[in-house]
């Protein structure tokens, strides 16, 4: 489907459309309010039926009032029509900007691990599931949250989880034996949660995930892009704040987050 906001053709197809609902629909809809209101109270009063048809018609006569609220009604329609019309235009735009990340960045996933971790790459056994003490360890949920809130804080960057810093493939199978829903929704849940905990809710929408299967084990990159403020860890009554430097997620003292904060949002 075309933008609808760059197409001046199918933009004016919902200018008539929403005009002719205007007329035929939100019209009518006003006459039997109009009719419960007022005209049922009347004792002997014309029916639903007669009423609406006595008034409706005359909408489309030159000279009367009636004209004058069809013709607002149209224009009201119309007006539905082509907000409507921008509101899809952009969603479905969206939607395939969308698909088309999702696509490419499962295309780019064996590149990005071949390619090791750096300023924008960081690799992550699991969340939760310590390969070493095979245990459920929620200390390792904590370095995901500070890796994410560095690239946040500098300029966005790949988390991919499920490799070993060697790139061996991993998986996230033990990860989702975690889980109450032992899937990738789980999975990308309890992630939104941990950021949502200790990072803020409005950063949620930052942060993108693509799942893939690379020699039969699946895989997840979240991608974080930049934020418009400085992200804070909460770690209890601590405020905690952290940068991608190099290959590497740095903790910041009180003096380097505000110079830092200065300068990079200062732009």
């Amino acid at each position: 489907m075309a933008n609808s906001f760059r197409n001046p053709t199918l933009l004016g197809a919902y200018l008539i459309f929403g005009a002719l609902i205007g007329v035929f629909a939100i019209y009518p809809l006003t006459m039997v309010i109009v009719w419960l209101e007022f005209a049922a109270e009347r004792a002997g009063g014309p029916s639903l039926q007669e009423f609406i048809g006595a008034r409706f018609w005359l909408g489309f006569i030159p000279k009367l009032l009636h004209i004058e609220l069809a013709a607002s009604f149209a224009s009201l329609g119309g007006l539905l029509g082509v907000g409507f019309g921008i509101f899809t235009g952009k969603y479905f735009s969206h939607l395939r900007e969308l698909r088309f990340y999702e696509q490419e960045k499962k295309r780019t996933i064996p590149e990005i691990i071949q390619g090791g971790e750096s300023g924008r790459v960081e690799f992550k056994s699991s969340v939760r599931w310590d390969i070493q003490e095979q245990r459920i360890n929620r200390a390792l949920e904590k370095v995901i949250t500070k890796t994410l809130a560095g690239f946040l804080n500098a300029h966005g960057g790949d988390l991919v989880i499920g490799v070993a810093d060697d790139g061996e493939i991993l998986g996230l199978k033990a990860d989702y034996a975690t889980l109450r829903h032992q899937n990738a929704d789980g999975f990308e849940r309890l992630i939104t949660d941990l950021v949502k905990k200790s990072l803020g809710g409005d950063l949620c929408p930052l942060l993108h995930f693509t799942f893939t299967e690379i020699d039969g084990k699946e895989i997840c990159l979240v991608t974080a892009e930049k934020a418009s403020r400085p992200v804070y860890v909460a770690d209890g009554k601590n405020s905690l704040f952290f940068v991608r430097a190099g290959n590497s997620t740095r903790q910041l003292d009180v003096k380097e987050a505000l110079d830092y904060a200065a300068e990079r949002w200062s732009k």
